[in-house]
């Protein structure tokens, strides 16, 4: 058995797992760019 270290899922082989921590992986990545983008936002218009 496999486990998802962001949310404890458990999975028979690595390769689910894998499959499945890129959906995490996605998620974070998204949350980053929506961050930037807020702040860039925020930048441009306090000019």
């Amino acid at each position: 058995m496999h486990q998802c270290y962001y949310c404890e899922q458990l999975f028979d082989s690595k390769e689910e797992l894998y499959e499945h921590v890129e959906v995490h992986s996605d998620i974070e990545r998204n949350k980053e760019i929506m961050e930037r983008k807020k702040e860039k936002s925020k930048d441009s218009s306090s000019k």
